[in-house]
């Protein structure tokens, strides 16, 4: 009995330094559920490989190699599902299950990437690509992106597409709509049910079908909220 105790005690001490702001370990924003093949995380100069059941952490960029796929879900349980060749800055990240309000920023830099809302306002998430910014409104989506050119492929829900500059946006709202953006400006229409486009995640999805089935943390036991550490602990 005092060695659980023991071990309870250390298991929330780890927990409080995850959660609380400022401590010394870095705050985990969610974790990997997905990984397959050469997946790395950055920071700065340095990189390191990625393993599912790892912790992602703001600021950090996650990167995937030819024939690799990733899928990491936040904690507010956004779903985001990474193609290969793939590189994505995790920006900024603010939750609190206590309150409605936070801050997902994400810089989808290259590649292709499907995205799912989790349980944030939707005026909370902000999803930039190199010439395009997208203002969800609950929603699945994909987007293939290189540096001159962003497609949004609209699955489910509402999204608003602007250029970076906002001179110019488009609202989404009908499954199979795109807007294609570029430095010059952005064409709406909807997606041919043989396109590259729509092929091009539906493919991943076939091959690895975790990848795009909507995961919550709880579900895959990758992260405790800190609430639950105490029942854990018997209390």
């Amino acid at each position: 009995m005092r060695f659980a105790k023991q071990a309870c005690t250390h298991g929330l001490a780890a927990a409080a330094m995850l959660a609380v702001p400022g401590a010394v370990a870095a705050q985990g924003i969610g974790k990997t559920i997905v990984v397959q093949n050469d997946v790395s995380r950055l920071k700065g100069n340095q990189r390191s490989a990625l393993t599912t059941g790892e912790s992602v952490f703001k600021e950090e960029a996650v990167q995937t190699g030819a024939d690799s796929v990733a899928k990491i879900v936040f904690l507010d349980q956004t779903n985001l599902s990474i193609g290969p060749n793939a590189r994505v800055s995790l920006n900024q990240y603010v939750y609190s299950e206590d309150r409605p309000a936070g801050k997902v920023a994400l810089n989808l830099l290259k590649g292709t990437y499907r995205f799912v809302t989790g349980d944030l306002e939707k005026k909370s998430y902000q999803i930039n690509t190199p010439v395009a910014t997208i203002g969800v409104r609950g929603t699945t989506f994909d987007v293939s992106t290189t540096g001159v050119r962003s497609v949004v492929t609209l699955l489910e829900g509402e999204v608003r597409v602007c250029t970076r500059s906002g001179k110019e946006c488009a609202v989404l709202n009908q499954s199979g709509s795109v807007a294609i953006v570029t430095t010059s400006g952005i064409t709406t229409g909807t997606t041919p049910g043989g396109s590259q486009i729509q092929l091009g995640f539906s493919g991943l999805c076939a091959a690895s079908p975790a990848l795009c089935t909507p995961t919550r943390l709880a579900d895959g036991g990758a992260v405790a909220a800190p609430g639950a550490v105490a029942a854990l602990c018997g209390r």
